[in-house]
């Protein structure tokens, strides 16, 4: 993944930020503003929730504003890049970490929620197996794990371009051996030992065929990362050409604004026992 990053770094941070903005407003939409789909008391003040992998923590700020102002929890986020934090941290406890170390000591079992979204593939070297056990030592007895991914390996019914993007995707995640994380959240979960595992599967329309109001955002969330995907896919056994991978954000991005798509996302959730 070392080449996604440098080249997300090297584009700025801003198109990355717009990127995951765009694709938080998608999601947000698609699961009706239901971010937290763990059956987490949150009328129960004094939660602590940790977003790893936060970007500049627009989840979590999401979470706490739909929450009634009553509600006092403490937030917390975590990511590689610390440039992606806000300037003002607005009451949210902000901290430079890859979830491929160990947590710090501090933090262990003291979590009621901890959430990822979007970036086991930045697990390779290491398995998404080990970075799930590594999530679960921050969960206190009762706490809760959430998940969630986008399915690239049994996808939805779509043009060429939004086909060929997807197998171009499998071949990259098979390259670099993370393989079909997604469709293996909640078995992953359980292995790490969970309790209460569930899953749900949502589809969501891209581009022409969503929401008028959605569309924009859609093709620009999906279709912003191809080019540092197409440059992991060049590092792989692909069955594209150079050429291919070069194309491939505009085929997608003209599939998507005249024709439409799906994408199909999978979220997992498990909590640790109680005691």
């Amino acid at each position: 993944m070392d080449n996604f990053m440098n080249m997300t770094k090297d584009a700025g941070h801003t198109p990355e930020l717009q990127r995951l903005t765009d694709l938080h407003a998608v999601f947000h939409d698609a699961l009706n503003g239901k971010l937290i789909l763990a059956p987490l008391n949150l009328e129960e003040p004094g939660k602590r929730i940790l977003e790893a992998g936060t970007a500049d923590g627009l989840w979590l700020r999401n979470v706490r504003s739909s929450l009634p102002s009553a509600a006092s929890h403490q937030y917390f986020g975590s990511d590689i890049e610390a440039e992606l934090f806000p300037a003002q941290p607005d009451g949210i406890t902000y901290f430079q970490r890859s979830f491929n170390d160990p947590w710090p000591v501090n933090l262990k079992n003291t979590m009621d929620l901890v959430h990822l979204r979007g970036s086991l593939a930045g697990s390779s070297p290491n398995r998404p197996h080990d970075v799930i056990e590594n999530l679960t030592t921050l969960v206190r007895p009762g706490g809760w794990v959430q998940l969630q991914e986008m399915n690239a390996f049994s996808t939805p019914e779509n043009g060429p371009a939004m086909t060929d993007f997807a197998r171009m995707v499998r071949e990259a995640w098979t390259g670099i051996k993370v393989g079909d994380f997604a469709n293996e959240l909640k078995d992953m979960l359980e292995q790490a030992g969970l309790q209460n595992v569930q899953e749900r599967r949502v589809l969501i329309e891209i581009g022409k065929t969503a929401k008028p109001e959605m569309r924009a955002s859609s093709v620009n969330g999906v279709t912003s990362p191809i080019k540092p995907l197409s440059s992991i896919a060049k590092t792989v056994p692909s069955s594209f050409t150079e050429d291919q991978l070069d194309n491939m954000q505009a085929r997608v991005r003209e599939e998507l604004e005249n024709e439409g798509g799906k994408i199909e996302i999978i979220i997992a959730y498990g909590q640790r026992a109680q005691g």
